[in-house]
């Protein structure tokens, strides 16, 4: 089995604790070496975890991975390992990655600007106002941003719905396998997503909709994108999860205000109150701020125009580190399975172009 199944089955053990997953992955070098070590090395890595040592230590979990990527395969749908190209690289920089994820769609997860807009389930009716001010705002720009939200009720489909109508990519989140469209009445919204973006998930096929993947799936949602505006939310919507996400993330966030006394706007007002979020009165704000409505580039987009640029070997040279922190040379290269001489060259030619740093002990860091 290739090092794909590995990644699958080691993020579906670790779910909820990625951190985990990524750090096993320094320490063994691989996600296959992972699955080949033994148990007292295991349990001497993760005391108190037997119930997961055991699903390490036994062929199980890598055979029903195994089995997912090809029907995957049989179904035609994208399954992307944070090793591959493909991986989006705003949420390759996140310290909550997913190892793998699966895409239906037209669209890929990388490469130009990302706007994701979340809301309550339960919104007024000003809020497909909101939506579409924004999206008619954004579609008139020479860069059009995509769209990302996680089509649940109320604000998620709206966002949507909004990008769609006025000739904007989107991409939705969703909190379910592929196999599945939830809510039901997005049943016709699925298909229109995917011919203009992609459905994306970390969840295998027949997983239903816990709640507690509405939760996991809101990091994904800002991982993914540039900023996070939140149209409406109440004190606690679950989208100031998405939005506390990207603030930890060190990516702007935007709400909408509300008077003082409405509820629905409780949620907005806080995160604007506490410094979280960015006051926008329209979509010129968000713009403004992102430098989206000039022709010159914000910060992050000259990292990511750098990012597109570079060799794979380079890329999954800064991915390690970016998972890892503070590596050596032999550290790095048993991660990425090149030599020792090859990994000491690459970080010579990536210390002088500025993309790593040579720190004490012979150590390296991502810039």
């Amino acid at each position: 089995m290739d090092e794909k199944v590995y990644l699958t089955a080691l993020n579906k053990c670790f779910f909820g604790s990625w951190n985990i997953a990524h750090k096993l992955l320094q320490h063994f070098g691989s996600a296959k070496a992972v699955f080949s070590a033994g148990y007292k090395e295991l349990s001497h890595l993760l005391p108190g975890l037997d119930a997961t040592i055991m699903h390490l230590t036994s062929d199980e979990l890598a055979d029903k991975a195994f089995d997912e990527l090809e029907l995957c395969r049989r179904e035609g749908l994208q399954a992307i390992s944070i090793l591959d190209d493909g991986y989006p690289s705003r949420l390759a920089q996140t310290p909550e990655a997913p190892l793998v994820i699966f895409s239906r769609g037209s669209r890929k997860l990388d490469g130009g600007r990302f706007l994701s807009i979340v809301g309550t389930r339960h919104c007024t009716p000003m809020s497909g106002k909101y939506c579409d001010m924004v999206a008619e705002y954004l579609s008139s720009l020479k860069v059009k941003p995509v769209i990302v939200s996680g089509m649940a009720y109320g604000i998620d489909t709206l966002a949507h719905k909004s990008a769609l109508r006025y000739g904007l990519d989107t991409i939705a989140v969703i909190a379910t396998g592929l196999d599945t469209v939830y809510p039901a009445c997005n049943r016709n919204l699925a298909p229109r997503i995917e011919e203009r973006g992609a459905v994306v998930t970390e969840f295998w096929s027949q997983t239903p909709p816990f709640p507690s993947n509405f939760v996991s799936r809101n990091r994904i949602v800002a991982g993914l994108s540039d900023g996070t505006l939140v149209v409406e939310s109440r004190l606690h919507g679950g989208s100031l999860i998405t939005a506390k996400a990207a603030f930890n993330y060190d990516r702007e966030v935007f709400a909408f205000p509300g008077k003082v006394e409405d509820e629905c706007y409780a949620g907005c007002n806080e995160l604007i109150a506490s410094d979280i979020a960015h006051l926008a009165r329209g979509a010129e704000d968000i713009c403004r701020e992102l430098d989206w409505a000039s022709e010159g580039r914000r910060r992050t987009g000259r990292i990511q125009s750098l990012w597109n640029a570079l060799p794979p070997e380079k890329r999954a040279v800064l991915q390690v580190l970016r998972r890892g922190g503070e590596m050596d040379a032999a550290q790095i290269a048993a991660c990425c399975s090149r030599s020792i001489s090859q990994i000491s060259y690459l970080l010579l030619e990536m210390e002088i172009e500025g993309l790593v740093r040579h720190i004490s002990a012979n150590k390296y860091v991502n810039l």
